[in-house]
């Protein structure tokens, strides 16, 4: 099984995105811990303890020099972590994992693997598998832990730790596929690859559509294997397919 990988680097906006959520947790963490190391390991708070009968005075800026002992670093440690998680989350979300280049084992020679393919016209193409069959775009899927979905409706956990809504893995491989399809059409207009859409997961809740399949990561080289052969696919217009392929990868 050959390997075409294309890896483009990620947006500068989301690396700036999860560098500015990076240093404010930091921030946070280290000011509350400051804050917190002067108000239990210092006197500082002793002079805020009235000897003998305090008046009204004295009682009111206590209570809120020890509301603000209490409230402030903790709050802003507890705020710090979260960021950190999220900031974590979002790098993971950032760097989908591809599932193909573990199926060199599993997969013959007459199988091509591609991915981070980035097609004329700007699209993106995860990943894709070329064989007998034709070919198969595999969408990505972001990590379970940072996204959430109900039926077509997908959302992603941002820098800050939002919930982002995002285009469903399902519907964006189908139009990855559409976009393969064309491109090579306009390359070979005497002959018709075919085109697949799937996604590879795990997640049982995630249910195919007419025009993208669901597979289960363990299951993906047997689903792919049982693909019938597509008649026409000689060994030449393979290896033009291949040449197209590795055109684009090396472009960029």
């Amino acid at each position: 099984m050959q390997v075409i990988a294309a890896a483009p680097p990620a947006p500068r906006t989301s690396r700036v995105a999860v560098l500015r959520s990076a240093v404010a947790a930091v921030l946070l963490i280290v000011v509350g811990a400051m804050l917190a190391y002067v108000c239990v390991a210092t006197p500082i708070m002793g002079t805020f303890v009235p000897a003998g009968r305090p008046s009204a005075m004295q009682a009111a800026v206590g209570i809120l020099a020890w509301g603000f002992a209490i409230v402030v670093p903790s709050g802003l440690l507890i705020i710090g972590v979260a960021k950190v998680l999220g900031t974590l989350e979002s790098l993971t979300a950032m760097r989908p994992d591809a599932v193909t280049p573990r199926l060199a084992r599993a997969l013959g020679p007459d199988h091509v693997v591609a991915t981070n393919l980035v097609i004329p016209g700007g699209r993106r193409i995860h990943e894709l598998v070329l064989g007998p069959f034709g070919i198969v775009v595999l969408g990505d899927v972001p990590p379970p832990g940072a996204c959430r979905h109900v039926g077509s409706r997908w959302e992603v956990r941002g820098a800050r730790g939002r919930w982002i809504p995002i285009e469903a893995p399902l519907d964006r491989a189908t139009r990855d596929a559409e976009r393969m399809r064309g491109w090579l059409a306009a390359d070979d207009r005497d002959f018709l690859v075919k085109v697949y859409a799937a996604i590879v997961s795990d997640d049982e809740q995630i249910m195919r559509t007419p025009t993208c399949a669901v597979v289960r990561t363990g299951e993906l080289a047997a689903w792919l294997e049982a693909l019938p052969p597509q008649r026409g696919l000689t060994p030449a217009r393979r290896e033009r397919l291949v040449e197209v392929i590795r055109s684009v990868a090396a472009s960029r």
